[in-house]
């Protein structure tokens, strides 16, 4: 009896082993439960189009998982525990989606069959595409094999930098790199977009020695011609609008000091003396302009939208202005006004006098976290006066001078010149550290500074042989020289964007 009972225990005992290492054999087998879907994509398309299933307990051998389509069986191409491709068979319509492993089934949302598209490409006429700041061009589709160019959807990767219209139409905005996509049905095809600011420069240009001069605005190197503009002023650009100042021409009596806009001028002064509109600053679509008109002295005045909005000076003694900023509606304007036989360096807030030194001129003024910054010259050495406490730019005693002053983030840049020997080099600061723009061999000199994004321009001339020649510099490198073909030419005034 004992025996038997022996018997029976072990017989047992082996065919429980003997069934436990079958199932830890078979790792493929489903879970307890049965197949769970998670998702599906993508969630509709033609015959043939690769459907990708995550979720669990699907068996890792293809031909476990049935996967239908409404009531039609799809192909398994591939599967795991977690994951099954299958491929939209012939014959297939709208339907959900399921999935039976061990007689279990996992129903998913509905997967819609459409109709072949018949379009085999999508193509642009350009591959890349190079634009300044501010132009637009119309790129062109076509659609290979079927379909129609009103059915494209276009966009931009970027549209800070670029935008792009319904018909393909790019708005270039700011200098940088993008990409306009043209997509239709899951097709699409890519332009590469390179922006470059549009660099504004004025200045003037001549034929001969004998002193009389064209007023010149270069926009991106080409040149135009300001008619009836005699003496060079500042360029500021608002949105799509263009502004320069400087005197326009009256055949009938002293010139006019004036304000172009996009060439088309408007006379501040009523041509009766002389005039000059020497700076212009744009806020808000507001225009004002600094200059002068000679009454008994010349008297420094500020327009506003054409109309004279008040003097800064009373007519004892003589001024000049030469830079207009604006902020929130607040006037700041710097010059010189000369007081017994002194120059004295001057700052104007909404026309009261700030003086920020005797033997000095201010040549430009500009206000940060309100702070009032201005540049110009001290006792003959190029200065920066920050709130009015001045501070020399230059080592030395050497006749220098700062003409202009730019502000981006925490630094601040400064461009002028410095006569070392008998030759003006032309100069860049930026933190009170130079970097000399020319070599020393010829006279030179930098009229103006303008940052963009992380790059420096400066306008300005140098003397090569027997002319001036107008150039600007880039981060501190020749950048280009000003197109023209004249005897003389000098660049006053930049503004990039």
């Amino acid at each position: 009896m004992k025996k038997i009972v022996f018997l029976s225990t072990l017989v047992l005992t082996f065919l429980m082993l003997l069934f436990s290492c079958g199932k830890d054999e078979n790792p493929t087998e489903p879970g307890v439960g049965g197949p769970n879907i998670s998702s599906f994509s993508p969630t509709s398309g033609p015959v043939g189009t690769s459907i990708f299933i995550t979720g669990q307990n699907f068996s890792t051998t293809a031909s476990a998982n049935t996967v239908k389509i409404g009531n039609t069986t799809a192909p398994v191409t591939s599967a795991s525990a977690t994951e099954i491709f299958i491929t939209v068979p012939e014959g297939a319509t709208t339907g959900a989606l399921s999935i039976t492993v061990d007689e279990q089934t996992d129903t998913a949302e509905t997967f819609t069959v459409t109709e072949e598209s018949g379009i085999a490409g999508i193509t642009l006429n350009k591959s890349t595409l190079n634009l300044f700041t501010l132009d637009t061009e119309t790129l062109k589709a076509t659609v290979e094999g079927g379909g129609s160019i009103e059915d494209i959807v276009w966009s931009s990767e970027n549209e800070e930098i670029a935008t792009v219209n319904d018909n393909g139409m790019v708005t270039a905005l700011k200098s940088g790199n993008t990409n306009i996509i043209a997509t239709i049905q899951n097709i699409s095809q890519s332009c590469s977009i390179s922006i470059e600011p549009n660099i504004y420069v004025l200045g003037s240009q001549s034929d001969n020695n004998l002193g009389t001069f064209d007023v010149t605005l270069w926009i991106n190197n080409k040149p135009s011609v300001i008619e009836d503009a005699f003496q060079v002023g500042k360029v500021f650009v608002y949105n799509s609008d263009i502004y320069t100042t400087g005197e326009s021409i009256n055949d009938n009596g002293p010139d006019f000091a004036s304000v172009w806009k996009n060439g088309v001028p408007t006379n501040l002064t009523s041509g009766l003396s002389p005039a000059e509109a020497l700076s212009v600053f744009v806020e808000d679509g507001n225009v004002y302009v600094a200059g002068r008109e000679l009454e008994d002295v010349y008297v420094s005045k500020v327009w506003k939208n054409g109309e004279l909005l008040y003097n800064l000076t009373d007519g004892t003694y003589s001024s000049r202005v030469h830079s207009i900023f604006v902020k929130n509606g607040e006037v700041y304007v710097a010059g010189t006004e000369y007081v017994e036989n002194k120059n004295v360096a001057k700052v104007w807030k909404n026309g009261v006098s700030i003086q920020l030194s005797e033997n000095a001129n201010a040549y430009s003024v500009l206000v940060h976290e309100d702070i009032i910054y201005a540049v110009g010259s001290k006792n003959n050495i190029a200065t920066i006066w920050v709130d009015g406490l001045s501070t020399s730019l230059i080592n030395g005693s050497n006749w220098s001078l700062a003409s202009s002053i730019f502000i981006q983030g925490r630094d601040i840049y400064a461009c002028g010149f410095e006569r070392i020997g008998d030759v003006e080099v032309a100069i860049q600061w930026k933190n009170g550290i130079r970097t000399d723009l020319t070599d020393g061999k010829s006279h030179a000199d930098a009229n103006a500074i303008f940052v963009n994004d992380s790059d420096v321009y400066v306008a300005g001339w140098e003397q090569i042989e027997d002319k001036d020649v107008a150039k600007v510099w880039k981060n501190g490198e020749l950048y280009f020289t000003l197109d023209t073909n004249t005897h003389s030419s000098r660049a006053q005034s930049i503004f990039v964007r």
